[in-house]
């Protein structure tokens, strides 16, 4: 009798312990059936709104069609005053961060040097690591580690009017400084500038003038990350571009309070001969211009003193807040998005080049104008830092235009270039100085 009671809490004991695990697998099963959501907050990369808009969500779609245990949710961000840097900003407070976001090396850098962001190191190595990307993307990499996977590259380039220049005389657009006087001096007549750049108090005039630093053979920073703007070399490079306005007159006088896309639309409708501009708007000109668009062209900005040209960067790229809920979801989205046939396809919807370097010169791409032209220009391109790197403050030099300001000190305010170019010294050595400390405590 004792023996069936004991066989009989032996058969009991087993079949509980069944239920038991039959439970655990159902719950682990379900587990793998949940349906999670990656949040991507994006601000545009590109020209078109709309053809940017439906690209996004045919892939997004595409990926969730494959995936169907992960649903992008993503959040056009706002790049008027500040918005989406505002949003971040608010998100990083609460800890209540999106998994993914998109932005350029200067803000994703410093975010990092923050401790905000998590390395992406590895989704880097899985797409061929750091020899797969051109030079330019080298700003996404701080301290051995990627903190962002590139996604685009984009740069300042000098478009100019054939026919304009063609009637001056002059068969190709400039290929050094002193050309770029001549062809501009020369084409300026008749109520044409030779030259359209701004000029005002602007990220935009901040480009301009870095770049002409760069081709100048200027540095921001030395090798020892120690603020270096008070060089001869970007003296020169601040005295010519002021020149350009001052003494030769080859630049509208209304640059000083241009808004973004005038630089556009004064040469489109033939009021420049030149323009500095960001190559991308290539892919808008026909829709824009449909009778002058092809007397548009495009070509590296002139090469400086340095023997080198000069650009800025506007490359993008995938980053994840390190608060991000879901990244292992949210870096299987980045690496989809990284696929080649869909790079190719964002080059042209978005008027950006591609990072990748076997992208990057895909016949099928290069036969642009536009695109060849930004591709030629993306070696020479630079991020705040410079060739440095990004370090602690950039994100306010970002915002308060230091470089633009010493440029109009001197056009609008009588300053000498010697004394404009050792007030933008002292003041990036200032702002920096202050980051460091307050970050390094």
């Amino acid at each position: 009798m004792k023996s069936k009671k004991i066989l009989a809490f032996i058969l009991l004991l087993i079949f509980s312990m069944t239920i038991v695990a039959g439970c655990g697998n159902a719950k682990k099963e379900s587990s793998q059936n949940e349906v999670v959501t990656v949040k991507f907050s994006y601000p545009p990369f590109g020209y078109d709104s709309k053809k940017e808009d439906a690209f996004w969500k045919k892939y997004i779609a595409e990926f969730e069609k494959q995936n169907p245990n992960i649903k992008i949710e993503q959040t056009v961000e706002s790049w008027d005053n500040d918005g989406v840097f505002l949003k971040w900003q608010a998100a990083f407070q609460s800890k209540d961060t999106p998994d993914i976001g998109y932005a350029s090396p200067s803000n994703v850098i410093g975010y990092a040097l923050k401790g905000r962001l998590l390395p992406v190191t590895d989704v880097v190595n899985e797409l061929g690591g750091d020899s797969a990307f051109s030079s330019a993307m080298k700003y996404f990499k701080t301290g051995g580690e990627w903190y962002a996977v590139p996604n685009c590259d984009a740069a300042v380039v000098l478009a100019y009017r054939k026919d304009l220049l063609k009637a001056a005389g002059f068969e190709n657009p400039p290929k050094t400084w002193d050309e770029l006087v001549e062809v501009a001096k020369a084409t300026t007549k008749n109520g044409v500038y030779g030259l359209g750049m701004f000029t005002g108090d602007n990220i935009l005039t901040d480009q301009i003038i870095s770049a002409l630093m760069v081709a100048s053979g200027g540095k921001m920073l030395d090798d020892k990350g120690n603020v270096a703007l008070n060089s001869p070399e970007n003296l020169r490079a601040l005295k010519y571009m002021t020149d350009l306005v001052k003494v030769h007159k080859v630049v509208p006088p209304s640059a000083n309070d241009w808004k973004y896309g005038d630089d556009v639309n004064v040469i489109g409708s033939g009021k420049v001969a030149m323009d500095f501009m960001w190559a991308g708007y290539g892919t808008l000109l026909e829709t824009m211009f449909p009778k002058d668009y092809k007397n548009i062209g495009f070509t590296t900005i002139p090469v400086g003193p340095s023997g080198h040209s000069g650009s800025w960067s506007g490359a993008g790229g995938f980053f994840m807040f390190k608060d991000a809920k879901h990244p292992a979801e949210a870096k299987k989205f980045i690496k989809f998005m990284s696929r080649p046939e869909i790079s190719k396809e964002w080059c042209i919807i978005s008027g950006n080049v591609s990072p990748f370097i076997t992208i990057a010169q895909d016949p099928d791409l290069t036969k642009y104008e536009w695109y060849r032209a930004t591709a030629q220009q993306s070696p020479t391109t630079v991020n705040l830092g410079w060739d440095y790197g990004i370090v602690y403050g950039m994100d306010i030099l970002r915002t308060a235009h230091y470089p633009a300001k010493a440029v109009v000190e001197i056009l609008e305010n009588k300053k000498t270039p010697e004394q404009a170019l050792a007030d933008l010294d002292t003041r990036v050595k200032d702002v920096l100085a202050k980051a460091k400390a307050q970050n390094t405590k």
